[in-house]
Order: C-alpha cells, then structure tokens, then sequence
C-alpha cells in the first residue's frame, strides 16, 4: 500500500519519537535508580555515624542504649538492622529488629566503608553499609569492631516503581502532546503543497494561466520549473497549430493547380497534351508531399533551419510562376523576374519554396496585371555578401498604419478575398530564423513592395 506524504511524515516521525521516549525513559530511570543507591548508602552511612556516636566499649564489647533514637532499629521485624561485631566475626551487639534475622556480611578492611547487597538465609534482600574502626577502651585495650546498618530493598523498589509509573505518565503525556503538535506543525508546514496542488487543478481548468502565488523558496524552483513545463507545452500546442494552418495554407495553390488540370489549358492559353497534365500531376502531387514533410519538420524543429544547402533562385521561382499563372489565368497577370540564373539561397530549399510561394502568391492576388520578382546579392565589407529578395506589384499597396499588422498571423487587409492571412506571418518566422529582416514598402509599380534580406552565410 502507498502510504501519503502526509502519512509517511507522521508515520517516520512517530516511530523517532517513540524511539527518542523509550531511549529518555531508559537513561532517566537509570539515573535515578544510581541517585536512589547514593541516598541509600548516605543514609546507611548516617545511621553507623549516629551508633558510633552512641556507643561505649566495654571490656571489649560495644554497648549501646535499649532505645535507639531512630525508631526502626528499636521493632522487631522491621526491615532497618544494625549488628556490631568483632574483628573475628563475633557479635558485639545486634538491634531489636535484627532480631531472628541471619546473614553473612563480609568485614570491611580497618578503617575503610563497605556497601552493596547482601541476602539473609530466608532470601530477602538488603543494602548493607560496613565500617570498620579501631576502639580504645579506658584501659588501652584496642579492639576492632565492625558497625554493619542493613534496610531492606523494598524501600528502594517501591521508590523506584513509583518513579518508574510518574515518568511513564509523564513521557506518555508528553509524548502525546508532542505528536499532537507535530501533526499541527507538518499539516501547517505541508499547506504551501495544497496551494500548488489547488493552483495547479484551477490551471487545468483555466482559471489560472501560471503558478502565481507566494510559494516557500523551498518550493519556488518546482513552481518554477512548472511554469516553464506549461509555456513549453502551450507553446509546442500553438506551433502544432501553427504549423497545420501553415499546411493548410502551403497547399492552397498546389490544390487549385490540380483543380484547374481538366481545362487542359497552359500557362499561354493552349491546350496541353496528356503527357503534359501527367507531368502537371506527378509535379504538383511531389510538391504536396514536401510540404506536408516540410511542415512536419518545422513542427518538431521549432520552424529552426536544419542545415545549409545551395538552392538555385531561379529555377524555383520559374515553377512557382508557372503554377500560379494557372491559378490565376483568368487574371492574366504579367510576370517580370530579374533573378540572375546562377544565384544561389544557401539554407533550406523547402524554406526558399514556402518564402516565394508565399510572396508571389500574394502579389499575384493584389495585384492588377503586373508583379516583379527580383534576387540580388550586395557584397560588403570583408567579403561578406547578403542575399535581396523583392516582390513587388501594381495594386493599391499597404497602408503604413498597417504594414506591422499585416505581419501577423490571421490580419487580412482585404476580406473579400480569399485567405486565412498566414502567407506574410509564415514568411517572418522563416526569415527569422536565418536572422533576416523583412520590410514592406511602396512599389514604383504603385503597389506593395516586399523585400526579404538574409545576412551573409
């Protein structure tokens, strides 16, 4: 099962801090059953200081009052014992409550303390404190006693357990508070991601064009990257789209060529021979075929030339002409092309086809009789040498309020005639990319002029 993002934290951060309790528990419990053994052995000590002090050797023996000052020692059965013994081992004096009560306590050096564990023949367990000291008596006679104090482990354990039931409680508590605050604390950390998931949802549904919004900087590079990925597609999108009205504009006049073919009719007004509309066929039917290949390329490409190859001018601006006069034959128009036959368009020849196509299939629409087609190459300085391509016309021309506008896709100056108005716009994106300029101006003819420079290759 896939576990949430959410649920992963608040699983990760549960075991941690239940990890980070028990080990706290471990260590603080330790740290007091050390603290308990050290107020016990204090207290033992306490106890044989206050014997000594109450204590007389007579004879030899240790003497001391029926009733002790601490209550404990003086009730038989109680768990607080106190024994004096002798260097030998031999018992000087015992308390009331040591009373019945057997076991074997090893005898510290003289003068040193002794403390631990000990347990009695009916199993119960103690901690014992040992002294050892030297005693003079009034006559000189030095003896050495051992001063053992024992209480029972019960104290020790039931302190211990109670501690023991607090901390659990309290680690419990805490614990839970923790978790508590940690779940506010990731649900509050983790609402930026809601907001992206939210602005992401009202993208999809059109209410948002970007990821806009304040976002953390830890996540400003993934809104970043988001909102390249979005342009990246629309713009993909649009030039997918682009590139199919292209299409549907590139084969505009391969399209009327073929519709024309059953006039069996030239170019000069003549009729033609079967061979010669088989011909018309296989060329106009090859030339679709480029450009649906040409325009698929530009769609994967980005409409960016793939390489550079020397395409003769001349030679396509004769086929483009050709075909055009048989889509226009009703208008007659008459063609001037000053195109020098060994000029040259190094780039892609698809590109030069589409960049003419579009021209002078413009100038044949606007014109009245009359367009020219023209190609040089200025040289400049360092032998660079930059290509010119004019077409130009004998219509009413461009406006100069319009001439920007035209260059955009969709804009038609004149909307009775046909057209999407993508020729000018396909023509720009292809100059572009050879990092050309396209200008449009005022023809001697008295209609539009069209230049087209590419800089040097």
């Amino acid at each position: 099962m896939k576990l949430s993002l959410i649920s992963r934290l608040f699983l990760s951060t549960a075991i941690a801090l239940a990890l980070f309790l028990g080990a706290t528990g471990l260590l603080l419990d330790r740290a007091f059953a050390i603290s308990l053994e050290k107020v016990e052995r204090e207290k033992l000590q306490s106890h044989i200081y206050l014997l000594i002090s109450m204590a007389d050797n007579e004879g030899g023996s240790i003497v001391l009052p029926s009733q002790l000052s601490e209550p404990r020692f003086n009730v038989p059965g109680e768990s607080l014992l106190a024994i004096v013994t002798d260097a030998g081992g031999r018992e000087s004096w015992r308390s009331l409550s040591a009373v019945d009560r057997k076991f074997s306590v090893p005898p510290p050096q003289e003068g040193q303390w002794l403390f631990g564990r000990a347990q009695d023949v009916s199993g119960d367990f103690y901690y014992v404190s040992s002294f050892s000291t030297l005693w003079t008596d009034s006559k000189g006679v030095k003896t050495t006693f051992v001063f053992t104090v024992m209480e029972g482990v019960d104290y020790y354990r039931n302190e211990l357990l109670d501690y023991r039931v607090a901390m659990a409680g309290g680690l419990l508590v805490f614990g839970l508070t923790l978790f508590v605050l940690q779940a506010v604390i990731l649900r509050w950390g983790l609402l930026p991601l809601r907001g992206v998931t939210l602005d992401v949802d009202a993208m999809n549904k059109g209410e948002l064009q970007s990821l806009e919004g304040k976002y953390p900087k830890e996540l400003q590079p993934l809104t970043k990257n988001l909102n390249l990925l979005v342009a990246n597609e629309r713009r993909q999108r649009k030039r997918y789209r682009d590139r199919l009205a292209d299409l549907s504009h590139s084969l505009k006049t391969p399209l009327s060529v073929l519709r024309g073919i059953e006039s069996d009719i030239d170019d000069k007004g003549q009729p033609v021979s079967r061979s010669e509309l088989v011909q018309t066929l296989n060329r106009q039917v090859g030339r679709m075929s480029n450009i649906v290949d040409y325009q698929l390329q530009r769609a994967v490409s980005g409409g960016e030339f793939t390489s550079f190859v020397a395409t003769n001018i001349a030679d396509h601006v004769a086929t483009i002409v050709s075909a055009l006069n048989k889509v226009y034959l009703e208008k007659a128009v008459s063609v001037e092309v000053r195109v020098d036959p060994a000029l040259s368009f190094y780039g892609d020849e698809n590109d030069l086809i589409e960049l003419l196509g579009n021209l002078l299939d413009n100038a044949y629409k606007h014109c009245a009789h009359r367009v020219c087609v023209s190609a040089t190459r200025l040289e400049s300085e360092g032998d660079q040498a930059s290509l010119i391509l004019v077409v130009e016309d004998d219509g009413v021309g461009v406006p100069g309020a319009q001439r920007e506008a035209i260059l955009r896709r969709g804009v038609r100056l004149d909307s009775t005639l046909e057209g999407q108005g993508f020729g000018l716009a396909i023509v720009v994106e292809i100059i572009d990319s050879y990092m050309g300029l396209l200008t449009i101006g005022d023809s001697s003819m008295g209609g539009a002029l069209v230049t087209a420079k590419f800089p040097a290759r």
